[in-house]
């Protein structure tokens, strides 16, 4: 039954990227993800959207996704395609199953990008500060949450 929400998810963020095709990313990363697991995510891009996306989904003892929505506030060049980028947004995560749990939280984050054939593929990592409030299953905030993820995107 996880295997078949998790394949509807991934269909769904495809087809709604699908839409807007004239300068979409879409990508994979990994590393430390905002569920707090280790892992790959789903990335992406729409032109008409400001925002980077992300979700990770992951099964263990509970199905879980993670969503995030970054705002790069500038993306300034280094050198050639090579640039970093710096901004904001927002993070949150939801397990179901054994363990139900909600969190939501703000970001900080900066990343370095380089762009290669012709601008068509672009390998990226970065770090966010990434502080939690957890709602359920105990009220609390957590300062110390430090995703970092490295991954690529191809733009179409």
């Amino acid at each position: 039954m996880n295997k078949k929400i998790i394949a509807l998810l991934l269909v769904v963020a495809l087809a709604s990227t699908g839409a807007v095709f004239a300068k979409t990313g879409l990508g994979i990363q990994g590393g430390y993800t905002v569920g707090g697991f280790g892992g790959a995510a789903l990335t992406f891009k729409v032109d008409s959207l400001p925002c980077v996306f992300a979700a990770d989904f992951y099964l263990g003892n509970s199905f879980g996704l993670g969503l995030t929505a970054d705002w790069w506030i500038a993306n300034p060049k280094i050198e050639g395609t090579w640039g970093w980028y710096y901004g904001v947004g927002l993070a949150g995560t939801i397990h179901l199953g054994d363990i139900f749990a909600l969190a939501v939280g703000p970001r900080a984050l900066v990343g370095t990008n380089v762009f290669f054939i012709d601008n068509f593929l672009e390998f990226y990592v970065q770090a966010a500060w990434q502080p939690i409030l957890s709602i359920v299953p105990d009220f609390g905030f957590g300062w110390k949450s430090f995703p970092i993820n490295a991954g690529f995107r191809f733009w179409f």
